[in-house]
């Protein structure tokens, strides 16, 4: 086994056409890869293409090697960044609109300096032909590039992410695989930037992000993909029952659930999209199409979007306006048939409830009269007290006399909120029969009420009915911040509790990363502590995100700030960590698939640890910023035209230290390896699940990039899952014995740079059974027999590890 430092961008490309490739000299072609994925390309008369799988695997390549996880987090921090000057802004008395004006204002000095960037490269490369551009040529420029003007310090994380992606391009080209020139290429990307940072600062001010690849998908659907992604509209149609509506949509878990994913793109799919449309440039075969497109591009790059998230906050603000300025006998149904609209277009699966006014117009009254009951002159200045004898008094929140007796309008508002969520997420077959609508919209209604309200019935009702209060605890969950936009909810109590070791290894954070790695590799706890700390929790609304609530919280201790620090510290509350913490699962809420830290669902519910004296770890970024140290992770990708798998685990700063010192102590390389397989084994099996949409990338070329590994997962009988999750632990437990055994010296080197953390690149070369597994996930492959077969027989492939200081898993 060997370590090797190769890192070269589209290393399997020499030319879009073999005839091409044919002409150039020996000696360059010695530099490029052996083989040629485009064996064939035709135009037909009509414009539409028949193409085979190497061109439909150039492009699940290109948009794999493009994708870079902190370009994922430049692109949350920006749009907190955003998000945070307009809250300052509306705080300062400016209007919606001025607020708007003024961020847009502010993008605009990134947008011309990204764009001047590219044009910088342009001028240096993009007349040259490809052969003539030397990577050593491109990493020089690279290095000594800088702004035309001082980048702002919150800018500069984006802009150096941006940067180093068009390189990557850049040194694609340079290798042949573009069959038209860099300088189109460049202008396409160009023209790219606006779009996409439209995107971000349209969901930071509460709109809903447009996606800009309907060309890329076009361009897909040419490829005949297997699974097309579908469009996403905005707000679907009068008419529209189906499409999201589909009972086929809703897994289990979630049906009648208070979890719900938001309408909108999240960081994740804004690169994805943005990396389909440099894909489709770099296989562009006809300039002046290309062309076209961008001039479609800049024609649009500034389409306003709908104000979704906006319109909902607004118009939260003004029903609990109007609640708490009920008069005596007032009906609130009017009120209640006001809010609706504006709730369900933030919500994917509300989408549905827009096509079935009948279902709407029913719950309006339902509601209305549902809600008398708790709100009004009469009724409200008991339900505001029980909030504050339900823990308020011990959150120390400073409220005036009006504020705590609005109390009981924000609860009853948050009640009706929840209750249209669980309603929308209800099956087709319950939407459309009347009789069950009504069953299941009180019972919607009783679980929403129970998750918001404290006690407020007797306590026999509760005997009988433990049910109507959640967890059995009797809390009422705050709308958030008390004064202005609301963003989150707070429970108004707070639970003391410690932390054995057993506990922080059986709850798990974001990603399944396990609560113990937080307390010691980002806290600093030593290994074995108990934790005392005081939990408080939080919910998110539509179009929150984790930010937010960290901003907000000026109150609780080491928050208050939407830094990388304070986001850090909040978890998912699921209900496994709301049982091991707090001995109450029914506090805890399912973590929808495919959310996380940077795409929060409407529902989910999070929690902080508040230990005295520890704040994160943190370590110098870019522009004087400071960055949270890195926890462990491993990222996947099975990448089917290479024949390849490859495995990037990064080490944490605190878990590499440590292995440093055993290596140092010459420990046992059998006891190393035993620790790294335990880790392994936790980690593995649900990334090879697709329950960690971001540690896995499935480069095939029947599979379209972007599409979720989890639904491409499923196709695959129980069988083969499982004997694959085997095979994978033993080949990456065996490549890192040999590792530890041959190679320490160069980790132990890569411990002593001052980068945060080590990364391990691991590649198993043509391991068995890969191929008959891609061929399954595809559902044209051999029987879950033959798969498992495949992957059981056969030699250890060859496994090649690298070895780098710092996180460099991109």
């Amino acid at each position: 086994m060997t370590v090797g430092h190769s890192n070269v961008p589209f290393l399997n490309y020499s030319s879009f056409i073999g005839e091409e490739a044919e002409t150039q000299e020996t000696e360059q072609q010695t530099t490029l890869a052996v083989r040629s994925p485009f064996v064939s390309v035709y135009e037909l008369a009509d414009g539409e293409s028949v193409v085979d799988n190497p061109l439909r695997e150039a492009y699940s390549t290109l948009v794999d090697e493009l994708y870079d996880e902190e370009f994922d987090e430049a692109l949350f921090e920006l749009l907190t960044d955003a998000r945070n000057m307009h809250q300052d802004h509306l705080a300062s008395g400016y209007s919606a609109s001025e607020a708007d004006r003024l961020v847009t204002q502010r993008f605009a000095q990134l947008t011309r300096e990204a764009e001047a960037m590219v044009d910088g490269i342009a001028r240096e490369f993009g007349s040259r032909e490809e052969t003539r551009i030397v990577e050593s040529e491109i990493e020089s420029f690279l290095e000594r590039y800088s702004a035309s003007a001082q980048i702002d310090p919150e800018f500069e994380n984006f802009f150096g992410k941006l940067f180093k992606k068009v390189g990557k391009v850049v040194k694609g080209v340079a290798k042949g695989i573009a069959k038209i020139g860099l300088g189109p290429i460049l202008n396409k990307i160009k023209a790219l930037i606006k779009p996409l940072l439209n995107q971000v600062l349209q969901k930071a001010i509460g709109k809903l992000p447009q996606a800009v690849q309907p060309m890329a998908q076009k361009l897909a659907e040419k490829l005949g993909f297997a699974a097309p992604k579908p469009a996403e509209p905005a707000i679907a149609p009068a008419s529209d029952t189906s499409g999201t509506g589909s009972d086929a949509a809703l897994p289990p878990e979630n049906v009648g659930a208070p979890v719900q994913a938001t309408a909108g793109s999240d960081t994740a799919s804004m690169q994805t999209e943005f990396d389909e449309q440099i894909a489709e440039a770099l296989l562009a075969q006809d300039e002046v199409e290309l062309n076209m497109e961008v001039a479609r591009l800049r024609a649009s790059s500034s389409a306003d979007a709908a104000p979704v998230f906006a319109n909902l906050d607004d118009a939260r603000d003004r029903f609990i306006q109007e609640l708490d300025n009920l008069k005596p006998g007032e009906s609130p149904e009017a009120y209640v048939q006001n809010f609706l609209p504006a709730v369900l277009p933030a919500l994917r699966l509300g989408m549905r409830l827009i096509g079935r006014p009948r279902v709407i117009n029913f719950l309006a009254p339902l509601l209305g009269k549902l809600i008398a009951n708790l709100i009004g002159p009469e009724q409200a200045p008991a339900l505001s007290r029980a909030i504050v004898d339900a823990g308020l008094k011990l959150l120390s929140l400073e409220m005036s006399e009006a504020e705590k007796s609005g109390l009981a309008a924000s609860a009853v508002a948050g009640t009706v909120e929840e209750t249209v969520n669980r309603v929308a997420s209800l099956p087709d077959y319950i939407l459309d029969n009347q009789e069950l609508l009504e069953g299941f919209a009180l019972e919607a209604f009783e679980q929403a009420a129970a998750a918001n309200l404290p006690a407020v019935l007797s306590a026999a009702t509760y005997r009988q009915r433990p049910d109507l209060l959640e967890g059995g605890v009797n809390a009422a969950w705050l709308l958030m911040p008390l004064r202005g936009r609301k963003r989150y909810k707070r429970c108004t109590r707070a639970f003391k509790v410690s932390i054995t070791p057993h506990m922080a290894e059986e709850v798990e954070s974001f990603e399944g990363v396990p609560l113990s790695d937080y307390l010691q590799d980002q806290l600093g706890l030593p290994e074995g502590a108990e934790v005392e700390a005081e939990v408080h929790l939080y919910e998110a609304l539509p179009g929150t995100t984790v930010a937010d609530i960290a901003r907000s919280e000026t109150e609780t201790p080491s928050l208050g700030a939407s830094d990388e620090a304070a986001v850090s510290q909040l978890h998912p509350l699921t209900r496994e960590a709301a049982s091991a913490l707090l001995g109450k699962p029914g506090l805890g809420r399912s973590l929808l698939s495919g959310s996380g830290r940077w795409n929060m669902a409407a529902g989910q519910r999070l929690f902080h640890l508040v230990i005295p004296g520890r704040r994160p770890l943190t370590i110098p970024g870019r522009s004087g910023r400071r960055r949270v140290r890195r926890l462990f992770h491993i990222n996947v990708t099975l990448d089917a035209p290479q024949d390849q798998i490859r495995v990037c685990i990064y080490i944490s700063e605190v878990k590499a230290q440590k292995l440093a010192v055993r290596l140092r102590q010459q420990s046992h390389a059998g006891t190393l390896t035993v620790s790294f397989s335990k880790i392994v084994a936790r980690r593995l099996p649900r990334i090879l699940q697709g329950h960690r949409p971001r540690r896995l990338r499935i480069v095939h070329p029947e599979i379209q990039p972007g599409q979720s590994a989890q639904s491409v997962l499923q196709k695959l009988p129980a069988l083969v899952p499982q004997v694959f999750i085997t095979k994978m632990q033993e080949w990456l437990v065996h490549g890192f014995s040999e590792f530890i055994k041959t190679q320490s010296p160069k980790f132990l080197a890569a411990t002593e740079d001052p980068a945060d953390g080590v990364t391990l690149r691991f590649t198993i070369e043509r391991p068995e059974g890969l191929k008959e597994l891609g061929q399954a996930l595809v559902e044209k492959g051999p029987t879950s027999d033959k798969v498992a077969e495949a992957l059981g027989k056969g030699s250890q492939p060859n496994i090649r590890v690298e070895v780098f200081p710092g996180h460099k898993c991109d």
